[in-house]
């Protein structure tokens, strides 16, 4: 658990915020991931979120079967990148080009579902795989069955888009959303404060804007891990993630580091050495079963 005495950094926090109260009125039905959350939290467990799904040899980013193969090793965020094909469709995969992720060339510009699909995925070792581009619905279907939550970072995709798709799938158990700005986390929770986002470090600024702190965890960014301004945001009630990247080695030295800070979620490229760091696959799914409804 990470009750603390009350720090110089809190102090600050609680300068620009005044008598922070978590909201309890915006929303009558948060999604599930939020009390997740708060077990976590309230329990010292760290999860994983594997960045663009955990790509390893023969699962290709942002791949329907790399998204299965997290779950079997209790990874339980799997960050996708979110895109929009001319007709519409939303479909995942990262980069604006399909040079790099798949047997096609050319940019994304003008190219409908129906023509994106029939593309297969490539892995990161440029090995072609008998899989092709998945859909968004695709991706929503995976997750509900395996018991995963997806970590959506949308490239060219509103919060109308995406809000309208996440209902329309039933979806709204499945997602949490990446929100880059205070301006995203204010629209995406004008249409559904009940979504949990991953929101800016701006505490003042995000209730100023209406966001729902109470279903939204702090990006703490790429750099060193910070466990006095995490403590601070604990005091709050809010949980935090933090993008180990840069600092991944193959040992476990990060992903404990992180845990040790208090850090719920962490963001992560190497899947294999992250989950041995956390106690294992067994261990890791025991504490999502913990806490899930």
């Amino acid at each position: 658990m990470r009750n603390m005495l009350i720090t110089p950094v809190l102090i600050a926090l609680l300068g620009l915020v005044g008598c922070y109260v978590a909201p309890t009125t915006a929303s009558d039905n948060p999604a599930a991931p939020a009390a997740a959350l708060t077990c976590f939290r309230e329990n010292g467990h760290a999860m994983l979120a594997a960045h663009r799904g955990g790509p390893s040899t023969g699962y290709p980013e942002n791949a329907l079967s790399s998204l299965r193969r997290l779950a079997d090793l209790g990874v339980l965020y799997a960050e996708i990148d979110v895109r929009r094909a001319a007709d519409g469709t939303l479909f995942l995969l990262h980069d604006d080009t399909l040079d790099r992720t798949t047997n096609g060339t050319g940019d994304l510009t003008g190219r409908t579902w129906p023509e994106l699909a029939t593309y297969r995925l490539r892995d990161n070792e440029g090995h072609d795989v008998e899989e092709g581009i998945p859909s968004l619905a695709q991706a929503f279907e995976v997750a509900r069955t395996n018991g995963l939550i997806l970590n959506l970072d949308l490239k060219d995709v509103d919060a109308t888009e995406i809000v309208a798709q996440i209902r329309e799938h039933q979806a709204r158990d499945l997602v949490a959303i990446i929100a880059y700005s205070v301006e995203d986390a204010a629209a995406l929770h004008a249409l559904d404060p009940g979504l949990v986002l991953s929101v800016p470090h701006d505490i003042s600024a995000l209730t100023n804007a209406g966001v729902n702190l109470a279903t939204s965890y702090v990006w703490l960014g790429t750099g060193p891990v910070n466990p006095a301004a995490d403590a601070a945001l604990a005091e709050l009630g809010i949980e935090t993630s933090a993008g180990l990247f840069r600092r991944e080695n193959g040992g476990a030295a990060p992903y404990l580091e992180a845990k040790a800070a208090g850090i719920e979620l962490l963001s992560i490229d190497n899947v294999e050495a992250a989950v041995a760091a956390l106690g294992g696959s067994e261990h890791l799914r025991h504490q999502i079963a913990t806490c899930s409804p």
